[in-house]
């Protein structure tokens, strides 16, 4: 009676154990064909594609800190070429001041005439010209004598000038006579005392001008 339910059990067993032998055989063979489809060369090209996936995301990560020195460098040099055009322009002015002041032409100082000093009373009208004209002086003479004054006076305006000499006219002083004593020309003794005639009085006192 033991025997033949020894034999039901075994066979009753046996399409399980199949089964599993069947299903560790499968999946072995996956494992085995995968192993198979990632082989060396494939598994280099998986490492080296991570690699670049890696090294892309370092490129894209914004460098923050390397803009920002380079900002701050730049203007840096900018600060600096600034000072350095605002220096230079300056020593330009300097130079050009330097320049302007050694060619500059110093100004001659006017000789100023020999003779006595007469304070001549201007008549209305009468300018600088027509009165250094008159005693026989320059106008920048005339100038370097009276700094205050204009080119036109007022009537009986008081002008500083030079004179030879003042002759007191005595017996036979004519104009000719007083000229050649003097070594002046009559025309510059009449038109020094306002003259329109060759006719003296005795005691007039004569402004006997420079030349």
């Amino acid at each position: 009676m033991k025997i033949p339910f020894l034999k039901e059990s075994s066979s009753s067993n046996l399409p399980l154990i199949t089964l599993f032998v069947l299903l560790i055989t499968l999946v072995g063979l996956v494992f085995v064909g995968y192993e198979h489809f990632l082989g060396p060369e494939n598994k280099e090209l998986a490492k080296a594609e991570k690699l670049v996936l890696a090294e892309d995301e370092v490129l894209m990560e914004p460098p923050v800190s390397i803009i920002t020195d380079s900002t701050s460098t730049v203007s840096s040099i900018d600060s600096s070429q600034g000072r350095d055009s605002v220096q230079k322009a300056e020593l330009a002015l300097e130079a050009q001041k330097q320049e302007a002041e050694a060619q500059k032409i110093p100004e001659e100082k006017v000789a100023e005439p020999s003779g006595k000093a007469y304070s001549y009373a201007a008549e209305k009208g009468e300018s600088l010209n027509g009165v250094a004209k008159r005693f026989g002086l320059t106008v920048d003479q005339l100038k370097s004598m009276n700094p205050s004054i204009s080119d036109g006076f007022k009537g009986g305006a008081k002008v500083n000038v030079k004179i030879k000499a003042i002759h007191t006219v005595g017996p036979g002083d004519v104009l000719r006579v007083v000229a050649e004593k003097y070594k002046v020309s009559k025309k510059s003794i009449m038109d020094a005392n306002h003259k329109s005639e060759d006719v003296t009085l005795r005691g007039e006192q004569l402004v006997i001008p420079v030349k």
